[in-house]
């Protein structure tokens, strides 16, 4: 399996708590992961937000590969967005997790887009918020 970084180049906005779909007026910003959204805000360390995480990125088809994205950590909530479909969700903050997206790219430019809920009170420790780890694009043969 090849496994290529994929933390850099991404855009981020902070929207209200409990936001299901991206403003059309959304303030995004540049980053690269991991980003912690919370850490920010160490003056209010209980602020409440939707956190968006978009990625632009090319793909150019290879017969029989299967790509999946893989999160080292995405505090809390997430639902993961590829071209406008819902690859998956992931509600437990503390854990890597990963989507197979092959079925929701197409040839050329794609989107990925990552919302992450953040409601408090939520962990007895300090759990930081967003994309707190690195992000993986996997590719692999299928199976015959």
């Amino acid at each position: 399996m090849k496994r290529t970084d994929f933390s850099v180049d991404w855009l981020f906005a902070a929207c209200a708590p409990d936001t299901e779909l991206l403003p059309w007026n959304a303030q995004f910003t540049p980053v690269d992961l991991p980003h912690d959204w919370q850490i920010r805000h160490a003056d209010d360390l209980y602020r409440d937000g939707t956190l968006f995480y978009r990625k632009y990125f090319f793909v150019t088809d290879v017969p029989g590969t299967r790509r999946m994205l893989w999160f080292g950590g995405a505090y809390m909530d997430t639902t993961v967005f590829v071209n406008g479909t819902e690859v998956g969700q992931w509600k437990y903050g503390y854990t890597s997790f990963w989507f197979d997206i092959t079925d929701a790219l197409h040839e050329g430019q794609n989107e990925v887009l990552v919302r992450c809920n953040l409601r408090h009170p939520n962990s007895r420790w300090y759990s930081g918020a967003g994309l707190y780890r690195n992000v993986e694009l996997w590719e692999a043969p299928t199976s015959t």
